[in-house]
């Protein structure tokens, strides 16, 4: 066949293989089209894991209060209530067992705080070890480790006068190699957040309290976080600072902690269940009712305008059974609310136990 020939026979049968492509695409994105819209009418397989049946309802604190008497109005980026997952992971906290050897242990613990361990002898005040001499005090869980450590700087006028403005990394590395010295720094602190605090000590008013700038401060708060879980954060029960921390005051002597305490309990690295969370909307609609759990109310005022929503974990300071996630709103001057994100369904209703 000559050239003029294919070439006469292309011009003759082009149109007819364009029109057979259409057709073919035609059928095609059809084809897909209703399968799309097939997809779309079948019922949505949400995986769930209950291996705890129903769960107790979180506990904050004792003196918590909830959201009831204020009036809430939705100033978000979104403008409405956003989910932010159907399901999450529970997981559960093992109770803590009675450790036969804690004698040894929580000695060394005072011994490395600066106790003469063989003066100062421990009282067993319920589950907790405390030892106390004229200027500190440590009381140790003897079940979980857990502490918390004071020492009375307003006694020590030579550390107090020589007071330094800190330096943030090297109070972090001092904060964390204090909780190495007494072996009280868990794996999952070590792998979350550490934050820093700057506050200012007024000797002639003997108050302590936060400041703007860590130029302005001559003490500091080292907090430590759990890591998150995926994305989601850990929140603690007062939501602007940690249970679990480090205060220290420097000087030319070096870094003096002058209080510290962890409350850090073990998730099980096997028992973890999936559960379905209550909507975005749902948690809204519990806070307007009432149901929030309230951590600040800010400035007292019961108008607020809510700035922020999201998703997190619950990270208790006392022992209760599960680690679970809640909806967290804040608004303005301060306000916080956290509001249980598992779903109704699958919490225990206390009152009729």
């Amino acid at each position: 066949m000559s050239l003029t020939d294919l070439s006469y026979y292309a011009r003759k049968f082009a149109p007819f293989a364009i029109f057979a492509f259409v057709v073919i695409l035609i059928f095609f994105y059809s084809f897909k089209l209703l399968f799309l819209l097939f997809s779309l009418n079948q019922p949505k397989t949400v995986y769930t894991h209950t291996i705890f049946k129903q769960i107790k309802p979180l506990y904050v604190k004792k003196e918590a209060t909830t959201s009831a008497g204020f009036s809430f109005t939705l100033d978000t980026v979104a403008g409405q209530p956003i989910t932010a997952t159907e399901t999450a992971q529970v997981f559960l906290f093992p109770p803590s067992k009675f450790q036969f050897d804690y004698i040894s242990k929580v000695y060394l613990m005072a011994k490395m705080l600066g106790f003469d361990t063989e003066k100062v002898k421990h009282k067993l005040v319920n589950n907790e070890a405390v030892f106390q001499d004229a200027i500190q005090r440590l009381a140790i869980d003897i079940n979980t480790y857990n502490f918390r450590y004071d020492y009375d700087f307003r006694k020590d006028a030579d550390l107090v006068e020589g007071a330094e403005t800190p330096d943030v990394e090297s109070s972090k590395n001092t904060a964390i190699n204090f909780l190495k010295s007494i072996d009280r720094y868990p794996k999952d602190l070590a792998l979350g957040d550490i934050t820093t605090i700057p506050m200012f000590y007024d000797k002639t008013a003997s108050t302590a309290g936060v400041v703007a700038s860590p130029q302005e401060s001559n003490m500091i708060e080292v907090d430590f976080y759990r890591q998150k879980i995926g994305e989601y954060l850990p929140m603690s029960p007062t939501y602007f600072n940690s249970q679990n921390y480090v205060m220290l005051i420097p000087n030319k002597a070096g870094a003096k902690v002058v209080s510290a305490q962890i409350r850090f309990f073990e998730t099980s690295p096997t028992q973890i269940g999936v559960y379905p969370l209550i909507t975005g909307k749902r948690a809204y609609e519990m806070l307007l009712s009432g149901k929030g759990i309230l951590i600040s109310e800010g400035s007292g005022k019961k108008q607020i305008s809510i700035k922020s929503m999201t998703l997190g974990y619950f990270d208790p300071d006392t022992y209760q059974d599960y680690y679970q996630p809640i909806y967290v709103f804040t608004g303005d001057n301060d306000f916080v609310s956290y509001v249980p994100a598992v779903s109704e369904d699958w919490l225990i209703d206390e009152s009729k136990l």
